[in-house]
């Protein structure tokens, strides 16, 4: 009897180890690889030349709000980045140079532009971060005012820095971050602006600039805000 109660005993043991789960682990990699796009694209204006041929020119200045040269004095530019960016720009020298004669410099302030934005994002009109708009601009005051052309580096767009769960980022496409750069030389606008043009028309400065053909590159660098 012993012996037939052990052997069952052995069985039920049996039955039991055998009765466990079998397990089987797989393991599948799932990896997010998040590649960078930072461009700028020029689409027109990527050479801006001003010609004064007139006493009225060298008065009342050169601009892009003129229906007849405007296009003329107008870049048009798209930036596409997969993250928050910046737009920083400047003129590569701290004067206009002669090209006829090197000695002879105009101040870059006699140049000034006005920045707006032609696409979905938008700048801040106030102190930066008080809204939840797109984009900033120091120089331009948020493209409400004109500003003279400054020496390289002055960030010229960023991102807004709005915090929040409303925040937008600047990081778009072609479509949400487009701008338009118009022009002017000599046009003496110089209001309480945030960067004021040179107040005096090129005809009334001292000494007056002297004939020549002046040059400046303006650089433009797109790099991640």
């Amino acid at each position: 009897m012993r012996k037939i109660n052990f052997v069952a005993a052995l069985l039920f043991c049996g039955l039991t180890v055998s009765a466990q789960a079998v397990k089987d682990r797989n393991v599948i990699p799932v990896a997010v690889n998040l590649n960078q796009v930072l461009r700028m694209s020029i689409s027109n204006g990527g050479n801006i030349e001003f010609v004064f041929n007139t006493i009225e020119d060298y008065k009342n200045g050169l601009s892009a709000v003129t229906a007849a040269t405007g296009s003329m004095y107008e870049t048009n530019f798209s930036v596409s980045s997969s993250t928050r960016w910046k737009l920083t720009y400047g003129a590569e020298t701290g004067t206009f140079q002669g090209t006829d004669n090197p000695a002879n410099t105009l101040a870059l302030d006699n140049v000034g532009y006005l920045l707006t934005e032609t696409g979905a994002h938008k700048f801040e009109a106030g102190v930066k971060g008080a809204t939840t708009a797109e984009l900033y601009s120091a120089p331009t005051n948020g493209g409400a005012e004109v500003a003279a052309l400054e020496v390289y580096p002055q960030v010229l767009i960023e991102d807004n820095d709005q915090a929040g769960a409303t925040a937008a980022s600047n990081a778009g496409d072609a479509s949400d971050n487009v701008f338009q750069l118009s022009w002017r030389v000599g046009t003496k606008e110089s209001q309480a602006l945030t960067t004021a043009m040179n107040p005096v028309a090129l005809i009334d400065q001292s000494p007056s600039p002297a004939a020549d053909r002046y040059v400046a590159n303006v650089l433009f660098e797109l790099s991640i805000d």
